[in-house]
């Protein structure tokens, strides 16, 4: 044997044995990197505007992935620097074949990967049978409402930087939820990521592309999902990493985003064989619901006014229909002639009109038909309540035929419908006593170009946010 050819296979067999201990080595020293990247990117304290929050969790979420994958193409690949390389006699045609071989290698990660991600879009589909039968848990100081298993445990634990909500079932599945207020730093997020991922370390990591994984869960679940991005928390910079570890049969998932204001952090571990179990964390958060609406965005709560002392905008959740789910940015509204304040959405027109027996405020939205409105008013002086239903449909322009008794023990509350013809309306009137004077709210929506739904929400933060002055 040569000379020359002796130097290359020994160079190759220290090369082959260099890949060897890396491929060993590839997963654990790929999510060190994953959470160095955390570290690296700096965290700091947020301010009360939660779209800069967003921001400044989405940079550090985006290093963090990208150090990782790094890491892993790195250590997988077998691409292993050498100082003395250009020095050493004969690697030429060696480089080409560490070349060739790196080439290969990553053609077969990217094909493993993408086998990979193709078997977390095909986790099994559910629909609405799957959530009938399941009540829902109540979690973060019952503000939530989520769907969990009835046989798990709940356990939460709130501090000043964060609160943790862990969830066990009765086979070992585990997820695991936190969630960050203003008083975290950068090493309590450190630390609680390194803590949740800990178990990690053995397992292949898969990056997910999320507005594939989003397309592909409206594709693949025939159901209506209460949020516009399927997810209730922030999609658009989110990142979401899967993780398969054959050796201990587990599969896992990691979320990082933020949740309705607060930066969160987000994992499962589940069986690699319970392929239905995987549905769990989408389940957990496609139907995730607030317990009262209108449900406000943690940190979104601009300066106060200086006379009234309340936040001239901020931002909010609110309930569209029996599911869906809105959020809303909402500005401080001030009516001088009555000596109050509210909430109205960002860009709401107001209409003050003067009828006989009492004034009207009028709110419409540019983007929903200028035949739907919500409106409130004050009753004059006088106004006859006992003939209350009659005054107000013929100030209004509405059939008394369209009345319906819905019954209630609410006095006072006049509902319409009419489907006949060409008018294709519902709406309803209630008259209210606030401080010794009476009152009125109003909806009204014209549903044969329906928009008039959303008005509900609007008019019951509007009345619930009233303060007088």
């Amino acid at each position: 044997m040569n000379k020359g050819k002796q130097k290359d296979d020994t160079f190759l067999d220290s090369l082959n044995k260099e890949r060897m201990k890396a491929s060993d080595e590839a997963r654990e020293k790929s999510l060190l990197s994953f959470q160095d990247g955390l570290k690296q990117a700096g965290l700091h304290k947020p301010k009360k505007k939660h779209r800069k929050l967003r921001q400044r969790v989405i940079g550090i979420a985006s290093t963090a992935v990208a150090a990782g994958i790094a890491g892993l193409l790195v250590l997988s690949t077998g691409i292993i620097g050498d100082s003395n390389s250009d020095n050493t006699v004969g690697q030429g045609n060696g480089r080409d074949v560490v070349h060739q071989n790196e080439e290969n290698a990553m053609d077969v990660q990217n094909e493993e990967s993408k086998n990979l991600i193709e078997t977390v879009w095909n986790r099994p589909a559910f629909d609405y049978d799957d959530i009938n039968g399941v009540p829902t848990s109540s979690i973060f100081n019952s503000d939530l409402k989520v769907y969990v298993p009835r046989s798990w445990t709940i356990d939460e634990t709130e501090g000043d930087a964060a609160h943790s909500i862990h969830m066990s079932g009765t086979n070992g599945e585990r997820m695991n939820l936190v969630l960050f207020n203003e008083d975290y730093d950068q090493e309590e997020f450190d630390a609680r990521l390194q803590e949740l991922t800990a178990s990690f370390a053995e397992a292949e990591e898969v990056p997910i592309p999320v507005d594939e994984f989003i397309d592909e869960i409206r594709l693949s679940h025939q159901v209506s999902f209460p949020y516009e991005n399927v997810f209730p928390f922030e999609t658009e910079n989110a990142e979401i990493t899967a993780f398969f570890d054959e050796d201990n049969g587990k599969f896992m998932e990691l979320y990082i985003s933020e949740l309705f204001g607060h930066p969160m952090i987000f994992t499962s571990e589940l069986s690699l064989d319970d392929t239905e179990s995987w549905m769990l964390p989408i389940r957990f958060f496609t139907f995730m619901q607030a317990a009262d609406y209108p449900y406000m965005i943690h940190g979104s709560e601009g300066d106060l006014h200086p006379e009234f002392n309340r936040p001239i905008e901020k931002s909010v959740l609110l309930q569209i229909g029996a599911m869906g789910v809105e959020e809303v940015d909402v500005e401080l509204y001030e009516n001088e002639e009555l000596n109050m304040t509210s909430y109205l959405p960002r860009g709401t027109e107001v209409e003050r009109t003067e009828h006989g027996e009492f004034i009207e405020w009028r709110f419409t939205e540019p983007n929903v038909s200028e035949n739907s409105f919500y409106a409130f008013g004050k009753l004059k002086s006088g106004f006859p309540l006992e003939n209350g239903k009659e005054i107000m449909f013929d100030a209004f322009d509405i059939d008394l035929s369209y009345s319906e008794d819905l019954g209630g023990p609410i006095p006072y509350h006049y509902s319409y419908y009419s489907g006949m013809d060409e008018e294709f309306i519902d709406g309803y009137i209630e008259l209210f006593e606030s401080g010794g004077e009476w009152y009125y709210k109003h909806k009204h929506a014209d549903r044969e170009d329906y928009n008039g739904g959303v008005y509900i929400q609007r008019l019951d933060l509007f009345i619930d946010s009233i303060e007088w002055h």
